[in-house]
């Protein structure tokens, strides 16, 4: 009767183990979990759809520095100056002509003896120069002559008033011969027997000199278009 209740109180306590153990809750597996699935910032792609193309790199033709502009034409050379004439002759001016002839515009002095009685009867010293204006020896002031350009043409021991008379060998003092080139021709200083003229000239032309004798001469030739 014993052993019995032993053995019935065994299988109880074992039927009890196991429905306790079916009772108690046992790990669960639980699937790993997928990481969501991320698209890159919106600022990114943004930057990456708005990246500016590189400017194209400007050609030699259009970064060059511009031409300059033209200024026009190079202004003459002065003419060098010229010189000559008797340095023993005295002289009195007697006559200026002017006339055009093809390729040239000419000017004449003439002169005739004076009354000086050291020297003798010819062509005087003489100097002939570009200048940019003239100034009388008398005052020291300019002396206005018409013209765009001027040369100067000075005579030594000339003069238009003979010393021995004190007559006007030559009374014209300015002329306006309306020649292509030559505008005018002006008496600039006659003093102590230093005698200056200006010719004003339409453009700077350098002058071909020729002396003559019986009457003695100084003859300016100035180039001229034909």
């Amino acid at each position: 009767m014993i052993g019995r209740l032993l053995l019935l109180a065994a299988v109880v306590l074992a039927a009890a183990v196991v429905v306790v153990l079916a009772l108690q809750p046992g790990p669960v597996a639980v699937p790993p979990s997928t990481p969501p699935r991320t698209s890159p910032p919106a600022a990114t792609a943004s930057l990456a759809l708005s990246s500016p193309t590189p400017p194209p790199t400007p050609s030699p033709t259009a970064s060059a520095s511009p031409s300059p502009i033209p200024t026009g034409s190079a202004p003459p050379a002065a003419c060098p100056a010229q010189n000559g004439g008797d340095p023993s002759a005295q002289a009195q001016l007697v006559a200026i002509r002017t006339a055009h002839q093809p390729g040239l515009d000419r000017v004449v002095f003439e002169f005739g003896p004076s009354g000086v009685p050291a020297g003798v009867y010819g062509l005087p010293l003489y100097d002939i120069a570009a200048v940019s204006q003239f100034i009388g020896g008398g005052s020291g002031r300019p002396v206005p002559v018409d013209g765009n350009a001027f040369l100067q043409v000075r005579f030594r021991n000339a003069s238009t008033v003979d010393p021995a008379t004190g007559k006007q060998t030559f009374t014209q003092t300015e002329l306006h011969p309306g020649l292509p080139l030559v505008r005018t021709v002006k008496l600039i200083d006659d003093f102590e027997r230093i005698m200056t003229w200006g010719l004003g000239l339409e453009r700077l032309a350098c002058a071909k000199v020729s002396e003559l004798a019986s009457p003695a001469r100084l003859v300016v030739d100035l180039p001229t278009p034909p």
